[in-house]
């Protein structure tokens, strides 16, 4: 599945580079071209993995939200971890906990020893879900990612966990 085109040509904001490094010399121009490149490729990414999951009624985020419950032990994490986990604020993780629990495929459970905790835990419903759903987002994986050799790609991911480091994460 091809990423979906909504206009989102790099041409202006490359153009816009350029522009301003003739005006302004000593002007960081690859530095910024590679900035813009990320934050412009990001909400591309995150359309193209949501027009694959539409088709299930979900985005991205509940998906990811389901990914982190699922590679815990027992599939069952505190509302706060899930939060921490995903970089989510803890309106947004409230949300999308609230859909999960709505839509059956995770159940909020109190704490048997603290009544002031709560886990969340995957239902039956929600493990069948993944099982169903997971083998569509690996191929949609492999073909967003089939564009470089795996020797690009263990490059691309060692630069960009440089640049993580680099910005304290």
């Amino acid at each position: 599945m091809k990423a979906p085109a909504c206009g989102h040509s790099f041409a202006a904001t490359e153009h816009a580079i350029d522009t301003i490094a003739r005006r302004l010399p000593g002007s960081p121009r690859e530095e910024v071209t590679l900035t813009r490149l990320l934050l412009h490729i990001q909400p591309l990414l995150l359309g193209y993995f949501n027009q694959s999951l539409a088709v299930h009624d979900m985005n991205e985020t509940t998906w990811m939200a389901l990914m982190v419950l699922y590679a815990r032990p027992e599939e069952r994490l505190m509302p706060s971890e899930l939060s921490d986990a995903l970089a989510f604020s803890r309106t947004n993780a409230t949300r999308v906990v609230d859909d999960l629990v709505n839509r059956g495929l995770i159940r909020r459970q109190p704490c048997s020893v603290d009544r002031r905790r709560t886990y969340l835990e995957l239902t039956d419903s929600g493990l069948a879900f993944i099982e169903q759903v997971m083998p569509e987002q690996r191929q949609q994986v492999r073909e967003l990612w089939a564009v470089f050799d795996n020797e690009e790609r263990a490059q691309l991911e060692a630069l960009l966990r440089k640049l993580m480091q680099q910005l304290g994460g």
